[in-house]
């Protein structure tokens, strides 16, 4: 995606984090004349992240197309959305639909860098407020989704309703 838009002065790419693939995706950038556009940050705990998410314009999670990652929402989505920045992601399932679901940003293919450069392009040329929006959206969704409290309170009723139902199950048998 960098690739295919490299001729956007006004776009760069900040990559935190070194995985199994840093040295590989070093060698990528390299070939493709893309250190000016590319440049990794390298590894920083994870106290330091909400300030790198704070002056970031955009936040990008990516994800192989494989199923069995289309089944669960990452947790740096709601790591993302929480930090109420707009979301760029390239990846299917429950996480896109999060993504698209709450107007927090634009999601591609699992895989589709094309799509994901279309996506980059399209954000970088909204106003400003816009962008702004959607990471309000963002957040807001993160708040009434995903709040612990909630989610531990859901969880309680359902595991009541379990139980309630197993032994009503029991009475009729």
């Amino acid at each position: 995606a960098a690739d295919a838009i490299r001729g956007r002065q006004d776009i760069r790419w900040l990559v935190l984090g070194d995985g199994r693939a840093a040295e590989l995706v070093r060698a990528e950038i390299a070939a493709r004349n893309l250190s000016d556009r590319v440049i990794l940050l390298g590894r920083f705990p994870m106290e330091r992240m909400p300030s790198f998410f704070k002056a970031a314009d955009a936040l990008l999670v990516s994800l192989k197309p494989e199923p069995v990652f289309a089944m669960t929402i990452p947790g740096k989505v709601q790591s993302y959305l929480s930090a109420g920045r707009p979301l760029l992601a390239m990846l299917d399932g429950e996480g896109a639909r999060v993504i698209s679901e709450s107007g927090a940003g634009f999601v591609a293919p699992a895989g589709n860098s094309e799509a994901l450069a279309h996506a980059v392009v399209k954000l970088a040329d909204m106003a400003p407020e816009a962008r702004q929006e959607m990471g309000a959206a963002g957040r807001r969704y993160c708040e009434s989704h995903f709040d612990r409290t909630e989610l531990f309170a859901r969880l309680e009723d359902w595991l009541k309703d379990a139980a309630a139902s197993k032994r009503a199950g029991k009475r009729q048998g």
